[in-house]
């Protein structure tokens, strides 16, 4: 049975885990939309990095041809300095596949491509197993290195290769690895054969694995996970073997919001300060401006004066109310071409929202970071950007501090949370329902991957779904309101 780098890499999280790929087959889960993008990134990220180095010759064997990578390996390094996605296995079954071997007079450098913008921990996890392999395959190792995306890169014009990457040396990092990764791999080939499955006590981490909706089948769809902090919750589930909030006294509870939470939840109730609503209130200036953003990130910047991963807004809804109890009208903005759409946005923004009121957003810093980030980019536009985060007001605020809760919020503040707790509107049943989905989307069609009629239908979609981000805020409003005046 084979131990591949992924295999080494999930097995530090849980060894269960690795038992479950390689025994429960029936359990993998597919891939979702935003990891196949994350893959397809990965890919360009990886074809620009070739670049960096130059010349090179690609191993050319499929994935699951092991062996043949391996062997074609071999015959490559007695005339080639630079190898792309080299393959070496060893006998007892662990192999792994490198992005570049380059030769170092008698030895060789590993480098592992990435696109984050930094050295991660588990990166060196990655290139101390490939190490381990690469060296007792016969191949001497000198160096391990990280070739990350450079964050302080800013595009203009062409890409600028040598620019765009950053090469870390990471070889102390990796050699401390050794002698711990050495007697794991041994444990864990003999686990992953092993007929029956780990006893591992389930923890809050867990929530990440892809396994987890199999080891957390009996945990509530409200649990302690939710209520307590990780390591609070870890700590009561290992003592009373109990998921359910039900079983939380009050000494678990290391804050106020928790016990607000807790005690909310067992009543089946809501948690109202009349007092402290009223002072948020008292901060609002009509007529308010209820604004919301859409964004794409890239990790290759696709326009002048971005940077890798830079927030692009190419979506604004607005909802304005000139007093609390007028019906509210709606400015929307999409940029529905193939091209920046930063500088006719911030223009409209602007065009919009007046210059007297509060623009009420939720969570603030999101939507204040943009500003100032297009207020740099369009030094003519900045005092007009800065001046609406001047009026920015947070509606997160009031439900976070638990001015107002309720059970159903379970322990969250997201307005995904909020809205339907206090209303009949959600995000259920819709094509697009977070801004995870409008940013995969809009990059698809921003890199030509939509036919014309998948693109109308996601213009479509994005109108209704960043609309109702901000008439979410105007029904919020409201329930602010009638809870402050004493209504329910």
């Amino acid at each position: 049975m084979f131990l591949s780098k992924s295999d080494y890499i999930m097995s530090l999280d849980c060894f269960k885990a690795l038992w479950l790929k390689k025994n429960r087959k029936d359990l993998t889960p597919g891939y979702d939309d935003r990891t196949l993008q994350n893959f397809e990134t990965g890919e360009k990220v990886q074809e620009l990095a070739y670049e960096f180095y130059g010349k090179g010759v690609f191993v050319d064997a499929e994935n699951w041809d092991v062996i043949g990578g391996a062997v074609k390996t071999k015959a490559l390094v007695q005339t080639h300095n630079i190898i792309y996605e080299a393959t070496a296995k060893l006998d007892n079954g662990c192999f792994c596949r490198i992005d570049i071997m380059m030769r170092n007079g008698d030895a060789w450098d590993l480098i592992e491509i990435k696109s984050a913008t930094e050295v991660k921990d588990y990166y060196i996890d990655d290139l101390a197993f490939q190490k381990y392999v690469f060296e007792n395959a016969g191949y001497p190792v000198k160096n391990c290195k990280v070739l990350h995306l450079n964050n302080q890169y800013v595009r203009h014009g062409d890409l600028d290769i040598k620019q765009l990457f950053i090469e870390e040396n990471v070889s102390e990092l990796v050699n401390e690895k050794k002698q711990e990764l050495e007697l794991s791999v041994q444990d864990l080939l003999k686990i992953q054969q092993q007929t029956e499955e780990p006893d591992i006590q389930l923890h809050s981490a867990c929530k990440d694995c892809p396994y987890y909706a199999y080891c957390g089948k009996d945990v509530p769809e409200y649990s302690v996970f939710d209520l307590l902090s990780a390591k609070k919750a870890d700590e009561f589930y290992q003592e009373t073997g109990s998921f359910n909030v039900e079983d939380v006294s009050e000494d678990w509870c290391s804050t106020d919001k928790q016990l607000i939470d807790r005690d909310a939840y067992l009543n089946k109730s809501l948690h109202i300060e009349p007092e402290n609503i009223r002072e948020w209130l008292n901060t609002l200036e009509y007529p308010l401006y209820y604004l919301d953003y859409e964004t794409v990130q890239c990790a290759i910047p696709m326009f002048d004066g971005a940077k890798p991963y830079s927030q692009i807004p190419f979506q604004f809804s607005l909802h304005i109310q000139d007093t609390p109890s007028s019906e509210p009208r709606h400015i929307e903005f999409l940029h529905q071409e193939r091209s920046d759409p930063r500088r006719a946005l911030a223009e409209f923004l602007i065009k919009s929202c007046g210059k007297h009121g509060s623009i009420v957003v939720y969570n603030q810093a999101f939507e204040m970071t943009r500003n100032k980030e297009l207020a740099e980019l369009f030094p003519d536009l900045a005092a007009d950007l800065l001046a609406i985060n001047e009026r920015v007001i947070d509606q997160l605020i009031p439900f976070r501090n638990r001015a107002l809760y309720s059970y159903k919020q379970k322990s969250s503040a997201s307005i995904k949370y909020v809205l339907p707790a206090f209303s009949d509107l959600s995000y259920k049943g819709m094509n697009i329902a977070n801004g995870g989905e409008a940013m995969s989307k809009y990059l698809a069609f921003l890199e030509g991957n939509q036919t014309e009629e998948e693109s109308k239908q996601m213009f479509a979609d994005l109108l209704k779904y960043c609309g109702q981000d901000t008439y979410a805020m105007v029904l919020l409003m409201k329930v602010l309101y009638q809870f402050a005046n004493g209504e329910k």
